[in-house]
């Protein structure tokens, strides 16, 4: 970076003597050699960041979305597939061997994801954070600087925020600073440059934080040797829980990072009182930062404009005045700054209200130097790639405009309505609609090069909307959806990698039941579960026999077996096709359920590879006797029906939002059958899976159901 400044100077140097030296020639060329300065500058800005960091919103100034500009896939697939119960609202983050995306879960919920880049990983999650770590819902972007992962929480209606950083590769926390005030929320993804963290508060105007020095116990210190110390507490933690573990285990509580020390950031400025509101991501170009602040009409606070303050001390430079409200944030194209805008927000009610506007304003100045009306909202960031402007809008179309003067120059038409914006890589702009279907545009001209339905994909097969734009990172592209409202409200969520590359094993068809009325079975395809989860510290006892896997299982780490079909498909087919009726699944310390008692059991293969069926209580054994389960009833007692949301009227099978289909206790009332016991046994028995029938995790296997 500060060879960059250096470069910046010494080019701002140089045009000042030549038009000292040629003062009739300076007022036609200066605005051409103050264009080459700018350029060179952002391309020094393009080379640091290429070389592995994603430092800002899309990756560079230009929003492309892609830091390393290969070309996408030609014949594309679905290569993995991550499936969460939360909403991924922000644009995935991709690094050397990892992606990161934060999601919003239960309640609102904070959940930030590090998913394997790798598409044969063996565990697609590297490590998760939520509450109470995370304090506030999460719809931040993060920023990546070596090892460090810099992102805000908060939202809209929220109030107060935190900034936090964390090592990138093992989650653990660096430090965070919290931030107090109504409407204080840090939506927009953060920018490091020189060191420092710059990041809108909502409310809060714009704030600028040290990056690699923090205070922790009243010391300034390097983070290198913060996180020596972070370390060394955890490890001391840890220690005490396992101790905790052997004389008191069922009051042992497993350490988590909100017990760890927490370090703070030192506050460089705080630009405030400005009457901006600033939810969209900052732009650092050169000495300036550049902010886009909204009027939130629902709360009358905020003011529409573009603004440019000192990098070094916050301290205002221009600002200028735009029609509507500049979500995306700004974009640099050489001497100018664009910026869509537009008249609603991420709320699918308003798209046949939307229009927008792109503008282009002078980076030196501030003086609007065009303007292009669209008739439809442009709720994302402008893409550049040289003399290109590239957007989408709710309209459904991808629009590229002529950088210098705003004149258009192709229109793509993709039929749905676009929230997210552009990705360009290799000569390609990639955009996913609201329908969740992935569009790639040759760049030069806006014909289709293919489209991809990629929530409908047999891998995937779970319908969402995208927000969030997609980014392409080694030739692959990544996108996530969500069903934060709309007709699949509260569904599964995915993070999908669309790739020429073979799929992964993650990558498998959805799975279907199979029903033979004349045999009076129903066939599941599941796998042998994991006992072990990469984000537990322990194997807990189990307590279901078949979930959903993680992390969309709530209760995977305690389970026999995982699938993929739809619970309430298997209650349906028992009604529909066997004329059963469910029964009433327990809660109970000392009732068990009630319902149509069936026989279960899991098919594996066996010697020689000819299918041995096990009955459910031999596939378990207590860890304390070493034997089987004897003979359980297991009743079809059907699901509790929720209401997810007390206001909407939509409700949802159960089973479906928790992934339980088979329960041993009645630890849920969100499951399709339950057996006989009750919550008094599960106190008695520890189970643990038969490893002498049962073959090792990940094989394949099927659970059969006899309708008796």
């Amino acid at each position: 970076m500060e060879d960059q400044q250096r470069g910046e100077h010494n080019l701002s140097s140089n045009t000042a003597r030549w038009a000292k030296a040629h003062p009739t020639s300076a007022r036609t060329s200066l605005r051409r050699r103050v264009a080459l300065c700018a350029a060179a500058s952002l391309w020094l800005f393009n080379v640091a960041t290429a070389q592995a960091d994603w430092v800002t919103h899309r990756g560079n100034n230009q929003r492309t979305g892609s830091i390393d500009n290969q070309p996408g896939p030609a014949a594309p697939k679905v290569r993995w597939v991550y499936k969460a119960a939360e909403h991924f609202i922000a644009s995935p983050v991709p690094a050397s061997k990892a992606v990161y995306v934060s999601g919003l879960g239960a309640f609102n919920t904070a959940q930030f994801h590090a998913l394997a880049l790798d598409g044969d990983a063996p565990d697609r999650q590297l490590w998760v954070k939520s509450s109470p770590f995370i304090k506030l819902p999460t719809v931040s972007s993060p920023a990546i600087a070596g090892d460090l992962l810099v992102f805000g929480d908060g939202m809209h209606q929220t109030d107060g925020a935190a900034l936090y950083c964390l090592n990138a590769v093992t989650g653990r926390p660096v430090w965070q600073m919290a931030m107090e005030g109504k409407l204080v929320h840090m939506e927009g993804a953060p920018v490091v440059a020189n060191d420092r963290v710059y990041i809108g508060g909502g409310e809060a105007g714009v704030l600028c934080v040290g990056l690699k020095r923090a205070t922790l116990d009243g010391q300034e210190l390097d983070v290198t040797e913060v996180s020596k110390r972070i370390e060394a507490k955890a490890s001391e933690l840890q220690k005490a829980y396992e101790k905790a573990k052997q004389t008191d285990p069922d009051f042992a509580v497993p350490p988590g990072d909100d017990a760890l020390p927490k370090a703070a950031p030192k506050t460089l400025w705080h630009v405030k009182d400005k009457g901006w509101h600033v939810d969209a991501p900052l732009a650092v170009a050169g000495d300036k930062v550049l902010v886009a602040s909204a009027y939130i009409d629902f709360d009358k606070v905020g003011k529409r404009v573009i603004a440019a303050i000192n990098a070094e001390n916050g301290q205002p430079i221009w600002e200028t005045p735009i029609d509507s409200n500049p979500w995306g944030g700004p974009t640099v194209a050489g001497d100018l700054v664009l910026v869509g805008c537009s008249n609603i927000r991420f709320d699918r009610k308003t798209i046949p209200e939307g229009k927008g506007q792109v503008v282009a304003i002078e980076l030196a100045t501030g003086k609007i130097r065009w303007k292009r009306d669209v008739p439809g909202g442009v709720l994302s960031s402008v893409a550049i790639d040289g003399t290109l402007a590239v957007f989408a809008s709710t309209d459904g179309k991808v629009r590229a405009l002529n950088v210098a003067d705003g004149n258009p120059r192709w229109e793509y038409t993709g039929g749905q309505p676009f929230f997210a914006g552009t990705a360009i890589s290799g000569g390609t702009v990639y955009a996913a609609d609201l329908q969740g279907v992935l569009h790639a545009v040759n760049l030069a001209d806006g014909q289709k090069k293919w489209t991809l339905n990629v929530v409908s994909d047999p891998s995937v097969q779970a319908p969402g909307m995208v927000f969030g734009s997609p980014v392409v990172h080694g030739g692959e592209v990544f996108l996530a959806t969500n069903n934060i409202e709309g007709e699949h409200a509260d569904l599964p969520s995915v993070v999908v990698c669309v790739s020429d590359k073979p799929p992964s094993a993650s990558a498998r068809p959805i799975a279907q039941i199979s029903v033979d009325k004349a045999a009076g079975t129903i066939r599941i395809p599941c796998r042998i579960a994991p006992r072990k989860l990469p984000n537990l510290k322990e194997v807990y006892p189990l307590e279901v026999v078949a979930t959903y896997p993680a992390p969309l299982g709530q209760k995977a780490h305690e389970t026999v077996l995982n699938f993929d079909v739809r619970p309430s498909d298997v209650a349906r087919a028992l009604q529909d096709t066997f004329g059963l009726s469910p029964g009433t699944p327990s809660r109970s310390e000392d009732q068990p359920g009630s319902g149509p008692e069936l026989s279960i059991a899991v098919e594996v293969a066996g010697f020689g590879g000819r299918a041995m069926q096990v009955p459910l209580e031999k596939a378990m054994v207590d860890k304390r006797t070493g034997k089987p389960l004897p003979r359980l009833k297991w009743l079809f007692t059907g699901s509790v029906v929720r209401q997810p949301d007390p206001n909407k009227p939509d409700k949802v099978y159960g089973a479906d939002l928790t992934g339980t289909l088979i329960s041993i206790f009645p630890v849920t009332d969100e499951t399709v059958f339950q057996s006989s016991l009750t919550m008094k046994e599960a106190a008695l028995l520890k189970l643990d899976i038969n490893r002498n029938l049962l073959p090792p995790e990940g094989t394949e296997a099927t659970l059969v159901i006899r309708v008796k």
